[in-house]
């Protein structure tokens, strides 16, 4: 064995020699040798195979006194299994959480992530599987994005990344010089993770009160497929995208008479079909975005249904700059125009409770970076005029290393009505803290 290692010591010590004596000709020579360096030196494969992951501990708390169950919003041990597997001809990716949920004391499995993607013609890509879908321009607020979104993890202050829940469905691009188009098809309708009463509470029109009901409410799910299309292409410096979408509005905005107890109402998901434009482009060293969108309530278009939604405009436009060094600022404003409003005023019970027929919102994000990029604080602030509300979301992240991460921040709400947007929300202000290990 030690004649071996003696060998090895000079089969290394050559080498070492034979390369220095290369490095030092190509200095002189002012020449690269690195063609014969790697006939010595092969790297090996990458390996297909990727595992990432990490295991996370969270908890939030409500601030004030509430009508849920539980004082906690968040108190969970999760842990998170990313594989990713590259083919020269296909691409597979699972992402797997597993967590126990201390606030619904249950123990839960999902699966973020199981897909295959591929492109089998250079004008085409096809990605099938459960996977998160997004697009649009705009900053927590989304106009012809309806991919289900999860509001219960935003609200009880998860990573940003569940705000965007998955879905099964089948995505195909199709490239044609500077054009793209996208055919998004969910076989299945996949909702929003709502507000239902089993973590937060909301205000019910029926009850005339805030509540929440320990088991969530009863809703009648569709089975039926959804659609979404977007052309995307490119004007000078103008990323252009038209959009369209047939399914049904992502939470249950219509009630109707239960198929099982005509004496009761059950909720719903109406028809939706939408369509829209958006604009995103550099500007005066910014980043200028545009977005509007035309909802259309197909289970009530003329608005005389006071028990389905009524159909809307959606209009915004955002701009992001950095103010100063790691500070960066982000405003946007959003206009909401209710279809056929006189026609729903017409038909209410509640017409004082009505949101008003344009309601107003204004935000506005600071992001401030320091110890080099390591710390970042973060405000996220709602506004609405002519709800009279506010939605508050500070916000700070501390990279300790590549492995710790730790978070803490707030969800603040306050508004002059209970019934608002956001004021329905006051009792469900939290604080929470998170922290997690990546490996």
């Amino acid at each position: 064995m030690k004649v071996i290692n003696n060998l090895a010591i000079i089969k290394a010590l050559l080498l070492n020699i034979v390369l220095l004596a290369g490095s030092t000709n190509a200095i002189a020579n002012n020449e690269s040798n690195d063609d014969w360096a790697d006939a010595w030196v092969e790297e090996a494969p990458a390996s297909p195979w990727q595992v990432t992951g990490f295991i996370e501990a969270a908890y939030g708390q409500f601030l004030q006194t509430n009508v849920t169950e539980n004082n906690a919003s968040l108190n969970e041990l999760k842990a998170r299994i990313n594989v990713d597997y590259s083919h020269e001809l296909f691409d597979a990716s699972v992402k797997l959480d597993s967590y126990y949920d201390s606030v619904l004391a249950k123990t839960i499995f999902q699966t973020r992530e199981l897909s295959l993607s591929a492109s089998p013609f250079s004008f085409l890509d096809i990605k099938a599987g459960r996977q998160v879908l997004t697009w649009g321009t705009g900053d927590y607020l989304f106009l012809n994005d309806l991919f289900a979104k999860d509001w219960q993890s935003f609200f009880a202050g998860r990573a940003d990344e569940y705000l965007k829940a998955p879905s099964n469905s089948i995505r195909t691009n199709w490239f044609y010089n500077a054009v793209n188009f996208t055919l998004v098809w969910t076989p299945e309708f996949t909702p929003d993770n709502y507000l239902n009463g089993e973590r937060f509470s909301f205000y019910s029109p029926q009850a005339q009160q805030i509540v929440a009901p320990a088991n969530g409410f009863s809703v009648d799910n569709t089975h039926k497929a959804q659609w979404a299309a977007r052309l995307n292409t490119r004007i000078n410096d103008i990323e252009v995208s038209l959009y369209g979408y047939q399914g049904f509005w992502p939470t249950p905005e219509g009630t109707k008479q239960s198929a099982n107890n005509v004496m009761q109402n059950q909720a719903y998901f109406p028809a939706l079909n939408t369509w829209g434009v958006s604009a995103i482009t550099p500007f005066k060293g910014g980043i200028l975005n545009v977005e509007y969108a035309s909802y259309n309530s197909i289970d009530d278009n003329q608005g005389t249904n006071n028990m389905i939604a009524n159909g809307q405009h959606k209009f915004l436009i955002g701009y992001e700059h950095e103010l100063a060094k790691n500070l960066t600022a982000n405003m946007q404003y959003y206009l909401e125009r209710t279809k056929h409003y006189q026609a729903l005023v017409n038909n209410s019970q509640l017409p004082e409770q009505l949101v008003a027929e344009n309601r107003h919102l204004v935000t506005l994000r600071l992001s401030y970076r320091a110890l080099r990029q390591t710390l970042t604080y973060s405000m996220f602030a709602f506004y609405s005029p002519s709800d009279k509300d506010v939605y508050l979301k500070p916000s700070i992240n501390y990279q300790y290393n590549d492995q710790w991460l730790l978070s803490a921040g707030a969800n603040i709400f306050f508004g002059e009505d209970e019934f608002s947007f956001f004021g329905q929300l006051e009792k469900n202000t939290n604080a929470w803290l998170r922290a997690r290990y990546q490996y």
